[in-house]
């Protein structure tokens, strides 16, 4: 493994680098998977997990590119015939494809600059001549000669300063220090534009109409989401933004490097401003946006995964029969009953806002079918008309008020967009997509997870800005999550769908599919072996995949469970040298806890893996997730109407961001907990106190009507607003701070 490599993926995750090279061996030469590494190659690894392994690879992916670039630039520049000794070294001691860039820049113009005529007209000797020699105009218009391309002094002048121009601005330790300076010392500052008010919604915008803040700070994950808001804005040309800096300072930080003495002092003065307005500043200011652009992505897209993990593996209600209501107003109730499988069962249509007759018909109707499908719980979609809907339900079906049949409200965010899914059309080809929808709602009470993989995880709705961000990379981002959370709880290989099976660790959807085909064509697996008869599943897929794959009632009590077959042999071995069956073994608490004290296998096995083996026998359920548990909601909210102030109602989380986290309490706007107001303690990041799924008690503080918006508190002596009911005041940041003077102001007109 290239020592470089590893010290550039040890600089950038603090991990060893016996770990990286172990770790990078097992993803590059043994082409593992990163869940089958953390699971299965703990003692290789020194038990790294999968947020740590994915970091070493994405390290090891940016050195790549980097070194590739450097590659390139190299080649280019040879070719040029412009490579020298000292432009090479440069180039191999660049740390950064920033300082790669710099140092590029200069050759890669497509078309010629004036400067690069001007050097071509010869007057590359009298710009040295204006920067060094310390000759004044006079002396130097004494000295010029005329020729074809060139015929007066001052067109010589202009076209001198071109290349002086251009020399500074292209002078890699120049910028490396105003780079430092800015990332430092520049202020971040937004306007309002003057066509603003010509945009609907334009005021979801006004704390950025006149906002300022220094750029470093905007670089803190609990305020990283106002740039995604600026950007947005800037996007719908509601606001613009710049940055502002210290011109005085930066000119300084020019004229260090200069070194000269002219006797051309505001020749050379213009050509350092020129380069820094038309050049110099822009380039930096742009590659700081870029830099408050990544860091808000990248810290949304980590924001989106932890909630939607916590929604993956929130507690499942598993094999039950379920009625699933998706609300409706002027096209109705779409109701459907599903088993205990996720069989659909029967779907039917309800009316309960077009009369008293329909309401007697719907009661009879949903009493029915409770019956005839033996129900046990039944969910209601909280979308439009689903706290009316939940409130009939409970009010009039005669096996709910009796507490035989419970029921709750759960988040439909998503089912549409699976709903008209090309597998939602393959899997109910005949259905109408409102059925579907509603299935999709049924499905994901039983198991989140199961049908969660179904839907693009940006629609599942527990992100923020998710549109604005880079698409490839949240996708990237949130598919590890699913891949995670599959792998980390497992599936039953006989009853899973092939949705969730292509996330297993090396199979993907064609094997995925093909696992399905076979299971239907030859029956049950009655064992893992019986996998390598799957079309295209090899010996290594295989390897990678068999761990997370269980069989119930197989004819292997192992395959129950997470213990890899590759370590079948040397239990069954125990089992035989202590005169038992892997049944006994399995079925035992005594006979798992004299395994567990096996000294001289643990240490063959290695402690890590033998401890998760013996954690694995241990467990009555491989399902990591725990059972579900319905919330109650205040019976007495039916909409915002309905919330008083002071007010305390049971909430659950619905999503979380780095400024807060918003709670359902039952009626259609979620409410804000802002971060201030999760705990009587101070709070670093609201994920370190609350998680979505989870239940809450919350204080009404603030009720705005007029946009629809709660503000929520879990702390005990929250104190309630005075502005309640009004519109909320455009009060100024704490950030914010006085404009730093325009950078530009001072320049003198010249003409590039």
């Amino acid at each position: 493994m290239d020592l470089q490599a590893l010290n550039y993926c040890h600089q950038e995750t603090n991990i060893s680098l016996k770990q990286i090279e172990r770790t990078l061996t097992l993803l590059i030469t043994e082409e593992c998977t990163v869940p089958f590494v953390a699971r299965y190659r703990k003692e290789v690894t020194g038990n790294l997990d999968e947020t740590q392994i994915r970091d070493i690879q994405e390290a090891y992916e940016t050195y790549l590119e980097r070194e590739k670039r450097r590659a390139y630039i190299l080649d280019s520049i040879k070719k040029m015939e412009q490579l020298t000794p000292e432009l090479q070294k440069q180039i191999e001691k660049a740390q950064s494809l920033n300082e790669l860039e710099d140092i590029y820049a200069p050759y890669k113009s497509k078309k010629k600059t004036k400067a690069m005529i001007a050097k071509e007209n010869g007057l590359e000797p009298l710009a040295k001549d204006i920067l060094g020699s310390g000759k004044t105009i006079s002396e130097l218009e004494a000295n010029f000669k005329p020729t074809d391309k060139v015929k007066t002094f001052a067109e010589a002048l202009e076209g001198a300063k071109f290349i002086m121009t251009e020399t500074i601005a292209h002078n890699q330790e120049i910028k490396n220090d105003l780079r430092d300076f800015y990332q430092k010392s520049a202020c971040f500052e937004c306007s309002k534009t003057k066509d603003a008010e010509k945009v609907k919604d334009y005021l979801n915008f006004k704390d950025y109409f006149e906002f300022s803040q220094n750029y470093k700070d905007l670089l803190n994950e609990k305020v990283s989401h106002r740039f995604l808001a600026i950007n947005r804005a800037k996007a719908l040309k509601v606001i613009k933004f710049s940055l502002g800096v210290d011109t005085d300072h930066c000119f300084n930080i020019i004229s260090s490097h200069l070194k000269v003495k002219t006797g051309c002092p505001e020749v050379v003065e213009d050509c350092k401003q020129v380069a820094f307005k038309t050049a110099i500043h822009p380039s930096i200011e742009n590659e700081l946006f870029t830099n408050l652009k990544n860091f808000a992505e990248e810290t949304a897209i980590n924001v989106f995964g932890k909630n939607l993990k916590n929604l993956l593996l929130a507690p499942y209600l598993g094999a039950k029969n379920v009625l699933a209501i998706d609300p409706g107003i002027r096209t109705g109730c779409k109701v459907v009953a599903i088993d205990s499988t996720g069989k659909l069962l029967v779907d039917h249509v309800i009316f309960l806002s077009q009369g008293s007759d329909k309401m007697v018909r719907a009661k009879a109707e949903i009493e029915a079918m409770i019956d005839a499908f033996k129900i046990e719980y039944i969910c209601v979609g909280d979308g439009t008309y689903g706290r009316e809907t939940l409130s009939f339900i409970e009010e009039n079906i005669k096996q709910v008020k009796s507490s035989q049949v419970s029921i709750t409200m759960i988040s439909e965010a998503g089912a549409s967009v699976y709903s008209a899914s090309p597998a939602a059309k393959e899997e109910f080809p005949d259905k109408d997509v409102t059925v579907r929808g509603a299935i999709s709602i049924a499905r994901r009470f039983q198991d989140p997870l199961s049908e969660l993989v179904k839907i693009d995880p940006k629609s599942i709705g527990v992100g923020q800005y998710q549109h604005d961000l880079n698409q490839l990379k949240l996708k990237k981002g949130l598919g590890f999550v699913v891949e995670d959370c599959v792998n980390y709880v497992g599936v039953d290989l006989n009853t899973a769908s092939y949705h969730i099976l292509s996330f297993i660790s090396g199979i993907g959807p064609t094997v995925a599919k093909n696992i399905v085909k076979h299971r239907q064509k030859s029956g049950p697996f009655k064992n893992r072996k019986q996998l390598l008869e799957v079309s295209r599943l090899s010996e290594k897929v295989f390897e990678q995949a068999a761990g997370f794959l269980r069989i119930y009632d197989g004819e292997n009590p192992l395959d129950s469970t997470f213990v890899h077959p590759e370590r079948f042999k040397e239990i069954e071995q125990w089992c035989k040298t202590n005169g038992l069956n892997l049944k006994e073994l399995v079925e035992s608490k005594e006979n798992i806890s004299k395994f567990s004290q096996d000294k001289d296998l643990k240490e063959k096995m290695g402690e890590l893996t033998f401890n998760d083996i013996v954690k694995s026998l241990q467990a009555p359920s491989q399902d990591p997730r725990t059972v579900f548990k319905s919330t109650e909601f205040d019976k007495s909210l039916k909409s915002i109407e309905d919330v008083k102030i002071g007010a305390w109602y049971t909430g659950v989380v619905g999503n979380i961001t780095n400024f807060g986290a918003f709670v359902n309490i039952g009626i259609k706007e979620s409410g804000l907990v802002h971060i201030s107001q999760i705990s009587d303690t101070f709070v670093e990041n609201p994920m370190d106190i609350v998680k979505v799924g989870q239940e809450l008690r919350v204080k009404v503080i603030e009720v705005d009507k007029e946009r629809g918006r709660l503000s929520l508190s879990c702390k005990s002596d929250a104190q309630v607003h005075s502005s309640v009911g009004k519109k909320a005041k455009n009060s100024q940041r704490p950030e914010q701070q006085k404009t730093i003077n325009n950078p530009f102001g001072k320049l003198k007109n010249f003409k590039v």
